[in-house]
């Protein structure tokens, strides 16, 4: 018969993960203090003048925050890819619409993919 191996599985997540999660977290924090903001100025100036376009960043950064979480909710499952392509496109939506600190904190998390990618991949250990 002879021993079976048995594969040891990880009880965290790689570090790379939480790292990623919150720099994620924190993005999305900002993009909705941001759009919250931008909103309220918008409502302001449409009173007095055309202020549609900030409501409209205002907006767009509610769907950052919203699509912030859902990458979270990926990392939390392990399909790291997905989140990373996800990741991409808020990355670049966050750099135009959602300001440079939230585009630079998903640029930051969008690298760190790489990492926990190789971490990952690595093969598994058995005992």
């Amino acid at each position: 018969m002879g021993i079976q191996p048995q594969l040891i599985v990880p009880s965290r997540p790689p570090p790379e993960a939480d790292t990623i999660r919150n720099l994620t977290r924190i993005a999305g924090i900002l993009a909705l203090v941001f759009g919250i903001i931008f909103i309220i100025v918008g409502v302001i100036f449409l009173i007095v003048i055309v202020g549609i376009i900030p409501i409209i960043l205002g907006v767009i950064d509610i769907l950052i925050y919203t699509n912030c979480n859902e990458i979270i909710k990926l990392v939390d499952i392990g399909r790291y890819r997905d989140a990373k392509e996800k990741t991409l496109v808020w990355m670049i939506i966050g750099f135009i619409f959602g300001g440079i600190v939230v585009g630079i904190l998903l640029l930051v998390a969008y690298l760190k993919y790489d990492e926990l990618l190789r971490y990952t991949q690595v093969t598994p250990t058995y005992v």
